[in-house]
């Protein structure tokens, strides 16, 4: 009987599948011998190897099947189509990053714009997530505006809405981030309206202008369209995934992958007005190399 484990050998021995041993081995984080351009392993170091390390493969790399941070319709419309059995919890782009850093989901959406270095989400990434094996992939490119009822007096920028009752946000969102930097380029603030309660999703934010509870949202344009409500384009914005690199090969991730190829998956996302889906996939930053 040999003394060293194959990759094949080793990822049944560790109930994993090989692509985490090539991982494992791309960081340096599992004893290993190349013999040949052959990967080998041996018994004895990796049983000290499994003894010394308190952060198992198993524990290391196990995370719920759940997407954090920010809302998307797009997004959610594919979850639950893809069978991917992934869950969602949105609670904005800088809590769902916050959150990702602790584990608590194998992806998180995001869409915060860096006013400094006018770029999406990627300073925000390499501020909160400087500890994490990760990859931020391009979801979809979205038009955001103002919002209002088709009744409403013509609108023409934020600063017609001063004094009306427009929808919060929850703090750290990245709705919440544009807004902001929006009032402070018209020299307005939140004081300057009527806030309402605050909401965590697109479609939530519409319904409160939709049901007369709110007169301006900073939204998203297919919202807009979907209930026949009047937009003004104010950015264009990126809505990107970060995903931690071992749960990108894993079968739930992979399942939503694979049902963003499919016709189905392009005639949803064409029917929705501001949604730009050409470079879905494309890799913005990589925390490592492999």
């Amino acid at each position: 009987m040999s003394d060293y484990f194959t990759t094949d050998e080793l990822a049944e021995f560790l109930r994993v599948k090989p692509r985490k041993i090539y991982d494992l081995v791309s960081k340096e984080e599992v004893p290993f011998s190349r013999v040949m351009g052959k990967l080998l392993f041996s018994k004895e170091e990796v049983a000290n190897w499994i003894a010394g390390n308190n952060n198992s493969v198993e524990n290391k790399n196990y995370l719920p099947d759940v997407i954090l941070g920010s809302h998307d319709p797009l997004l959610e419309y594919a979850i639950k189509k893809s069978g991917s059995g992934i869950a969602l919890s949105f609670d904005g782009s800088n809590k769902g990053l916050e959150r990702f850093k602790l584990n608590q989901g194998i992806a998180s959406g995001l869409h915060i714009y860096n006013f400094s270095s006018k770029k999406w989400n990627i300073p925000s990434v390499e501020k909160y997530l400087n500890d994490k094996d990760f990859v931020l992939m391009e979801w979809a490119k979205r038009e955001r505006g103002l919002i209002f009822q088709p009744h409403s007096e013509p609108k023409k920028s934020i600063t017609d809405f001063k004094g009306l009752r427009l929808v919060t946000r929850q703090p750290g969102s990245g709705a919440d981030n544009y807004l902001k930097n929006l009032l402070k380029s018209e020299n307005l603030n939140l004081s300057d309206f009527v806030k309402t309660e605050i909401v965590y999703s697109e479609i939530d934010a519409v319904s409160l202008v939709l049901s007369g509870q709110a007169d301006v949202t900073l939204g998203i344009a297919s919202e807009a369209e979907k209930y026949k409500l009047k937009f003004i384009p104010v950015v264009k914005e990126r809505f990107d995934l970060v995903i931690d690199r071992f749960c990108w090969f894993e079968s739930p991730f992979q399942k939503l992958l694979q049902f963003s190829q499919t016709t189905e998956f392009f005639d949803a996302a064409s029917r929705l007005k501001g949604y730009n889906i050409k470079d879905l996939g494309v890799i913005h930053f990589n925390s490592k190399q492999v």
